[in-house]
């Protein structure tokens, strides 16, 4: 009987337990998705004409491939690298994507001029927070505009975003606990998230998690490596539960 009850406890332990914390005591989760793998796992829980942010939208490949994948849909791409800003622009008019609106802003707490860490061995990997010598980044500083979400929704009417894709180097949990207000709107948050501090005060990915779990969010599905970097899909609980 002991041993049966052991078995049970075990065996409800993996059945009910929560996802990250399953994905984090295994040591491995399932490989990375392409861009459009992860948009039709979003797309059961959003609109077909749904407003789409974009944060760290870099050189705008993922940003042609949401533009054509919800043609009714109008999507924000912030990206405060002017070099950067550019080859998005190249990209949607190559591509003949018309039903975005491009920032070149970057996303933080508060909005005014901020210092941006652009690192010249990996273009992605640069973020308003400074190195910790993790990685060689090799960074170089430029200054450049920020804005708070909420201050920003307000000023241009934006008033819901259904999806959220953010690909920001540790910046995450900065830009979302300041903007109360748009964040309530969400539906679904795509983002990357952090096992190590790759960068000086990087959100990490229990204390993303755990505050977008008291926002009403579900992690409900997680990809990549828990012991550096993941991306994470969190979805309104009551969405998943219907």
């Amino acid at each position: 009987m002991k041993k049966l009850l052991t078995l049970f406890t075990l065996t409800t332990s993996v059945i009910f337990c929560d996802i990250g914390d399953e994905f984090v005591s295994n040591g491995k989760g399932p490989n990375e998705l392409t861009t459009q793998e992860y948009l039709e796992l979003v797309a059961p829980f959003i609109p077909d004409n749904p407003t789409i942010l974009e944060a760290g939208a870099h050189g705008g490949n993922d940003t042609v491939i949401m533009g054509h994948r919800w043609p009714r849909g109008h999507l924000y791409a912030f990206e405060p690298v002017a070099k950067f800003y550019l080859n998005m622009k190249h990209e949607l008019n190559k591509h003949k994507v018309y039903n975005v609106t491009t920032i070149k802003k970057g996303l933080f707490t508060v909005t005014g001029n901020r210092t941006f860490y652009i690192s010249q061995n990996c273009g992605g990997a640069s973020s308003f927070l400074q190195d910790n010598d993790m990685c060689n980044y090799n960074d170089y500083t430029v200054t450049v505009p920020c804005v708070n979400l909420d201050e920003w929704a307000e000023e241009n009417n934006v008033e819901s975003i259904d999806f959220m894709w953010l690909d920001m180097e540790g910046a995450e949990y900065y830009v979302l606990s300041s903007a109360p207000k748009i964040l309530s709107t969400t539906r679904v948050i795509l983002t990357e998230l952090n096992f190590k501090e790759f960068r000086k005060g990087s959100t990490q990915y229990h204390t993303l998690k755990n505050f977008l779990l008291n926002q009403g969010f579900k992690l409900h599905k997680i990809w990549g490596s828990p012991y550096h970097q993941a991306t994470g899909m969190f979805v309104r609980a009551d969405l998943v539960n219907n």
